[in-house]
């Protein structure tokens, strides 16, 4: 465990830097940096792809064979609901790090403005970097990856450092490693200017803007996700933080009733076999269901490269997250399932217990009770936040997920479906890393935004 003496080392200037102080400013600036953006990205079909084509074992490839491809998934392990799909395959695990300091006893996160060619707004805010391994070895034959060489450092203090999962339905087994590194006051005033399109913005503002749609990117929300609870609840002024790096810890395991019967090591297909899918210009579901694979080309971004070829997965609609958290004796406790889904090739994922990936999916029995379950527990809060959120921008084109926290004013009568988890344990499982669902990362940070409010107590 890494111990963090923050009050005796020497502040950053706060005059010297370029800082951003409220949500309201950081939402403008993001806005003005959309308005002026240039980029383009265009309808390609997947066959006209620079770089891209599909390989003797039918999966959609890049001919480096790095970065990511699309492959096919087929998961027969419940012989009632026979699944297939395509699933986007990135064995690499990438890099997401924010870098704080600390402006007169206050801490700030250096963030940027990241464009991505699936974000629907194109630009949001973003940790200080991101990249995948192909990216930071510049694989694609352009620029290097600002601080790359910090973010990958284990000579740093990091507050945080863990493996986490993404989209277990549209990935296969996808991970990324999640850092916040604490930088001394010679090293914060230089990355400032390494990093660029920065601004220093104090951790409780960014905590806050959580709960605002559509301004965080999910690489960031995931690892503000990671901050400790003892940072969220401390008072501005010198201060010690003892948290480090998580050990992997096992948690509450799933209990028969929470599990959705899917394999842990779907077998791949090629992706003309997957029957209930067409490849044309895009690879679509025959009944226009759940998402497409479609191809795009992206222009005039000054990015590593300026110019480039991507098939993106377009959901055919928003997804849902629906958390409810109700009083405890230890403090909050939040109600959630352990899942297995058709790319949970690390174990189960502990979700929000109402999640879905289309927010209108009720061709199920199952579905239809659990979305009946979702409003009864909703009804009966006394307070909702809401928030509307992009997903991974740069693998989906215009994935959005509606997010609602559901508080209760006192526990709730009666028994819903799934078990009730305290925060703090759900604290311990984040920072030991590799079991929260991405979605339930995001609704931790949204609960670290209202605790750093005042709308939660802890």
């Amino acid at each position: 465990m890494n111990t963090c003496a923050i009050g005796v080392t020497r502040d950053v200037r706060k005059s010297t830097m370029q800082v951003i102080d409220t949500v309201r400013e950081l939402r403008s600036e993001c806005l003005r940096r959309r308005e002026s953006l240039t980029a383009r990205v265009l309808p390609v079909p997947l066959a006209a792809l620079r770089s891209w084509s599909m390989t003797e074992d039918g999966s959609l490839a890049h001919e480096t064979g790095r970065f990511f491809r699309i492959v096919g998934a087929r998961d027969l392990s419940d012989p009632r609901q026979p699944l297939e799909q395509p699933l986007i395959e990135q064995q690499e695990i990438g890099m997401l790090c924010l870098f704080v300091t600390q402006f007169d006893g206050e801490f700030h996160g250096l963030i940027t403005f990241k464009f991505e060619p699936g974000t629907p707004d194109g630009i949001e805010v973003a940790p200080s970097v991101q990249a995948t391994r192909s990216n930071y070895e510049s694989v694609h034959g352009g620029n290097r990856v600002a601080a790359a060489e910090i973010a990958l450092s284990d000579d740093v203090c990091a507050l945080a450092d863990a493996v986490q999962r993404e989209q277990e339905s549209w990935f296969l087994g996808k991970v990324n490693r999640n850092r916040i590194i604490l930088l001394d006051a010679d090293t914060a005033a230089d990355m400032a200017r390494t990093v660029p399109e920065s601004r220093w913005v104090p951790m409780p503002v960014l905590l806050e803007a959580a709960l605002e749609s559509r301004l965080l990117n999910m690489d960031l929300r995931s690892v503000l996700s990671m901050w400790p609870l003892e940072a969220t609840a401390a008072q501005s002024g010198p201060c010690l933080l003892t948290t480090g790096p998580g050990q992997p810890v096992t948690g509450p395991r799933p209990t028969a009733q929470d599990r959705e019967p899917t394999s842990l090591n779907p077998r791949l297909v090629s992706l003309d076999r997957l029957s209930h899918w067409q490849i044309a210009e895009s690879i679509e579901h025959r009944q226009r269901r759940f998402f497409s694979i479609v191809g795009c080309r992206v222009e005039g971004q000054d990015r590593e490269v300026t110019s480039w070829d991507q098939p993106l997965l377009a959901p055919a609609g928003p997804g849902q997250c629906t958390l409810l958290i109700r009083p405890g004796l230890e403090g909050p406790e939040l109600l959630v399932s352990e899942r297995v889904r058709i790319g949970s090739v690390r174990g189960p994922s502990l979700e929000a217990r109402f999640q879905r990936g289309d927010i209108a999916d009720h061709a199920t029995e199952s579905r239809r009770r659990s979305m009946v379950a979702e409003a009864s527990g909703l009804a009966r809060c006394h307070e909702i936040h809401s928030a509307v959120h992009a997903e991974e921008g740069g693998r989906f084109r215009g994935a959005v997920s509606v997010y609602q926290l559901g508080l209760f004013a006192d526990a709730p009568e009666g028994q819903l479906p799934g078990r009730w988890i305290s925060l703090k344990e759900v604290e311990r499982l984040v920072q030991g890393g590799d079991r929260l669902s991405v979605e339930l990362r995001t609704c931790l940070t949204m609960i670290k935004g209202l605790l750093t409010i005042g709308a939660l107590k802890p």
